[in-house]
């Protein structure tokens, strides 16, 4: 169904800010601190190796990615 934005976009365009905090859960302006250890907290639970999907930790990579460069 179509009419809902978010970070379950499906990968069409690029991630917005508001998507980036919330894949990673945060609010916000959060510090680079801040957002490295949220990161670090999802990835421990959902990185491919533990069992998560890689388009999820595409996602969290993207997401702090772009936060960290904004």
């Amino acid at each position: 169904q179509n009419g809902s934005a978010g970070a379950g976009n499906g990968g069409e365009g690029p991630m917005t800010r508001d998507e980036a905090l919330e894949v990673l859960g945060l609010s916000g302006n959060p510090t680079a601190e801040e957002i490295k250890a949220a990161h670090h907290r999802l990835m421990q639970k959902m990185h491919p190796d533990m069992g998560g999907s890689t388009w999820l930790a595409t996602k969290i990579n993207a997401a702090r990615d772009l936060l960290l460069n904004s």
